[in-house]
């Protein structure tokens, strides 16, 4: 790039074609300096070798009435251009220089085709409005980035660019349409509630969505998120609605204390009465009943039932203190997993009170949260709620969540055994039978799924309920998928493994009769050999294998496996003899050198001596 000796302040930060142009068109703003534009565009514009500086550069020499030159510079930029970036480029200086919408609107379209995703896509669009101002094209590209979109922020930040740069409220709306229907977390309905309002100014539709999130809170963090929306929007009803949805989804003391006074707070006695009772029936420490009596002495003090009972539970508290400090010290001493569910059982067997054991399970949980879901370690927390409570709506939850992570045999497995092994047996088997039926389902509508995946299945399956009738259903399903004698071995070792000699035996005679030659004959009685079978047995399957072969090389591979895979020379040398004089040539020579080092008892003893 050309420079002279000195530079201008402004012309010192210039690093390309584009940054000189931008100097040049602020020096025709008034009071217009032409001979500089000029000066500037002449020093930098034969040594530009990008689209964007060279349509930029083009773009002022039109502006300087040198339309020849500006039309030159295009073309070099139309050959140079690459990329979608720098289609817009070329699309805005098409449009300046040759007043040419028709054109500009096809590098546009180039750009739309190379340009994927959201910002770029409204980046696009509001260069499209700014340049030529054709709201119809500048859609299709919102159009295209809607394509690409799945998160709340997204459809927002789309629907604010269609109201803001489109002036298409009409557009906004349907936006938003669309994402409520594919949305439906609290955090999502929550947010896009706030932008409709923001954006279109709608508060019926904001309303619908806040209604959404409401009916879709299925958990107490998300709930109190519904009470702060509706403290920002002073919506009295939707608060009051919010706070009560928060009282069904509480687990503690302290949250159904803290409901309470809010209810109260909007004039809501009943609901804050509801909730105190579970706060009562929640009640995990003398620090918790002393929330408690205070709760009810503030905003109940005209129940003289409640208040006796509170305080004499209170009092039983407070005669008990040292031992339940001497449990809340060890909590506080807690950093372990291990160490909260062991001090679970504590509180059940030598304090009666499942209330704290459950405090102090949900503490162990929160340290595996955000660690990344294994089974392995949210197990023990699920045998300590089942072993220390009666939670089932806990236990349900703990093994949906493991039910969505178990993505491998082992854990899927592990998770079936365990549920059907609760001391919560009917919520535990009836949540394994679930799964195993959900996952068969899947397997079924799988393309891709193997003879090996259904097998899986039925062992999962026998090995959670021991129901032989239902493992033996899975393994037909799976046995009509097998295609070789791997897997029709594997499925009869699955029926030996349930106590039924008699399908084993068919699987295994049916794997026999599918080995097409000798060495599949000899992998047969390999796998059989894995599985500790009797050498009789071994040898009876072995020999109704070799009696489905007719091809004398086949036979004679079989032979082999006599000697190498089952080590009965004897019985080798039966069969070599039987094959005596089916070979020629040097076919013959193989069969004699076989013999001799397999069936011959003194080819590596005497007589190779001589």
């Amino acid at each position: 790039m050309a420079t002279r000796d000195t530079l201008t302040p402004q012309e010192a930060q210039c690093s390309g074609g584009a940054d000189y142009a931008a100097l040049a068109l602020e020096a025709l703003q008034e009071p217009a300096d032409a001979a500089y534009a000029k000066e500037l565009m002449d020093r930098v514009a034969d040594d530009c070798q990008f689209t964007k500086d060279l349509a930029a550069c083009a773009i002022v020499y039109k502006a300087l009435g040198e339309q020849g030159r500006a039309e030159e510079l295009l073309q070099t930029a139309e050959d140079y251009c690459m990329s979608g970036e720098e289609q817009v480029a070329l699309a805005e200086a098409k449009f300046k220089v040759l007043g040419d919408k028709e054109a500009a609107v096809g590098a546009y379209e180039k750009a739309l085709k190379e340009t994927g995703n959201l910002d770029p896509l409204i980046d696009l669009a509001k260069n499209v409005m700014r340049v030529i101002s054709d709201s119809a094209f500048a859609k299709k590209v919102l159009e295209k980035a809607e394509a690409k979109i799945s998160r709340a922020v997204e459809y927002s930040k789309l629907a604010a660019a269609s109201a803001e740069h489109l002036l298409d409220k009409d557009y906004a709306a349907a936006i938003f349409n669309k994402a409520a229907e594919k949305l439906s977390t609290v955090p999502d309905l929550l947010s896009l509630a706030g932008e409709v309002t923001r954006t279109l100014g709608d508060p019926q539709k904001a309303k619908a969505l806040y209604q959404r999130a409401l009916e879709g809170a299925t958990d107490f963090t998300a709930a109190k998120t519904l009470i702060e929306s509706a403290k920002q929007v002073g919506d009295t009803a939707f608060m009051q609605a919010a706070l009560k949805k928060a009282g069904d989804l509480a687990t503690t003391t302290s949250e159904y204390i803290e409901l309470a006074v809010g209810l109260a707070g909007v004039g809501d006695k009943p609901g804050a009465t509801s909730l105190l009772d579970k706060a009562e029936d929640a009640v995990a420490g003398l620090d918790e009943m002393q929330k408690l009596a205070t709760a009810v002495e503030t905003h109940l003090s005209d129940d003289t039932e409640r208040m006796t009972r509170v305080k004499a539970k209170l009092e039983k508290r407070q005669a008990n203190h040292a031992r339940y400090m001497e449990f809340q010290q060890l909590e506080k001493e807690a950093v372990s997993v291990k160490q909260f569910l062991a001090l679970a059982e504590r509180v059940r067997l030598e304090l009666e009170d499942p209330f704290y054991s459950a405090k102090l399970i949900e503490a162990a949980e929160n340290l595996l949260d955000g660690t990344g879901y294994q089974f392995s370690r949210y197990k023990p927390i699920l045998l300590a709620v089942d072993k220390n409570l009666d939670d089932t709506a806990w236990l349900g939850r703990l093994l949906d969540r493991a039910a969505e992570n178990a993505t491998d045999f082992i854990s899927f497995k592990d998770l079936v055994v365990t549920a059907a092994q609760l001391k919560h047996r009917e919520l535990g088997v009836a949540r394994a039978r679930a799964y195993l039926s959900t996952r068969e389902t899947a397997l079924a509508s799988d393309a891709h799924a193997t003879v090996y995946d259904m097998a899986k299945l039925a062992e999962a399956s026998f090995a959670a309920t021991r129901d032989a009738a239902e493992a033996g259903r899975l393994l037909e399903t799976a046995r009509a998928k097998a295609e070789d004698h791997f897997a029709l071995t594997h499925i009869g070792r699955l029926y030996a493994a349930m106590d039924n000699a008699i399908q084993a035996d068919v699987l295994f005679a049916a794997a026999a009769a599918a080995c097409p030659n000798g060495d599949a004959c000899i992998q047969f009685i390999d796998r059989l050999r894995g599985f500790a079978l009797p050498a009789e047995t071994l040898k009876k399957w072995y020999a109704e294998c070799g009696a489905h072969l007719s091809k004398p090389a086949d036979k004679l591979r079989w032979a082999e496996g006599i000697a190498d895979a089952l080590n009965d020379k004897t019985w080798a040398s039966e069969v070599y003899g039987q094959l005596a004089g089916q070979f020629s040539g040097a076919e013959a020579a193989r069969f004699e050198l076989s013999r001799r080092s397999r069936a011959d008892l003194n080819y590596f003893g005497a007589k190779r001596r001589h």
